[in-house]
């Protein structure tokens, strides 16, 4: 067996045997009466008391929810339509401008998700309970009952969830119905926007970051490569990236620049490099890198990172129209009350071709990169 692979399997192993011992319990000790039920990787555990949170919760919020309520059906349509515009734009570029596509791949803890594993987990609890009370909420505001509500535990994944009831959800008008299948996406987005916004307070750059050198340029010459981070121009701290243009488009071709650099294995150095003019504009001077911003990459930052690269991305995923993620029941509920006879065949249609939209981008991504992890 290869030596890499060896702790990998002594967690699977136990992985495996300790979901057989929950399950062996729930079933010994009938745990499902006192409302914890254990299936193979799901384990449930139902509370009146979250019931009673949504209530108040609903209540409280009673004054802005409809309004709120409103909003949400426009940001879920907002994702849906940008979901589907992103994998449409990226199979387009798969085919015919193959360097500007991106890879789109799912999040499996362990085998894709490895070295950003913690953040994951931490995000998805996070954001599968704002999400999930998110629909319970606005159900509750909308007379809709709810069935069962509580925590779980998928495989490795903790969680909440809230079950609306059947019966209640059917004779819903489809403007409730809307606004409760619009609450969880809409949330995720305005939670993944709020930590944005978050970050760019809490962390300002504090320098140039050298995406890229352009060959035989300049800088390429000086021996600046991606991952040096430029901190000064001619003694003048650069902190972001428009103090740095704003001071580079003062200078001439065949002028000396001054850079006071941080190489990336962390000694510093003053360097003087001489400009040499744009391939494009001839009377403008360049050093020859791809700048972007510097942040200083810490715990605090990248837990913030990944909660809103998560939320984001599955507030616009779950919006697809794809049965049964939310943005598939959306468009069902519309199919049902404008279509009604055609309605299960035509879900089963739109589902199958998104599906496919989104197949073909994960094969291409495989196809093209090669096995992914992050």
């Amino acid at each position: 067996m290869n030596p890499i692979n060896q702790p990998f399997m002594v967690y699977f192993l136990i992985f495996i045997l300790g979901w057989s011992l929950a399950y062996w319990l729930g079933e010994k000790f009938k745990l499902k009466e006192h409302g914890i039920e254990i299936k193979p990787f799901i384990l449930t555990l139902k509370t009146k008391k979250v019931n009673r949170f949504l209530d108040a919760a609903a209540k409280k919020t009673e004054k802005i929810l409809p309004v709120l309520s409103n909003i949400f059906v426009v940001l879920s349509i907002g994702c849906m339509v940008f979901g589907i515009y992103i994998l449409s734009k990226n199979l387009y570029f798969f085919f015919y401008k193959v360097e500007a596509a991106a890879p789109i791949f799912p999040a499996i803890p362990v085998i894709t998700v490895r070295e950003s594993l913690p953040y994951f987990l931490l995000s998805v609890v996070i954001l599968i309970f704002i999400h999930e009370f998110a629909h319970g909420i606005v159900a509750r505001h909308e007379k809709i009952e709810v069935k069962s509500a509580g925590v779980l535990l998928l495989a490795i994944i903790p969680g909440g969830f809230v079950e609306p009831d059947e019966e209640s959800f059917k004779k819903a008008s489809l403007s409730k119905k809307l606004k409760v299948l619009a609450a969880g996406s809409s949330a995720n987005l305005i939670f993944g926007i709020l930590i944005v916004l978050l970050l760019t307070t809490l962390f300002q750059p504090t320098g140039i970051l050298i995406q890229g050198v352009v060959e035989d340029s300049p800088a390429f010459k000086a021996g600046l490569q991606p991952g040096d981070v430029i901190k000064a121009v001619y003694g003048k701290p650069t902190p972001n990236l428009e103090i740095f243009r704003g001071i580079m488009k003062g200078v001439k071709v065949g002028d000396p620049v001054i850079l006071d650099v941080e190489f990336k294995n962390g000694t510093t150095s003053t360097l003087k490099i001489v400009t040499a003019p744009a391939p494009e504009n001839k009377s403008r001077a360049i050093i020859g890198i791809y700048p972007v911003n510097y942040i200083k990459i810490t715990p605090l930052y990248l837990t913030f990172f990944w909660i809103q690269l998560w939320s984001i991305s599955i507030a616009i995923i779950n919006m697809l129209p794809i049965y049964p993620l939310d943005g598939g029941s959306f468009i069902n509920c519309l199919l049902e009350e404008y279509v009604k006879k055609h309605a299960k065949i035509l879900k089963i249609i739109i589902s199958a071709a998104f599906i496919s939209l989104l197949g073909l981008n994960i094969g291409l991504t495989f196809l093209k990169f090669g096995f992914i992890s992050i």
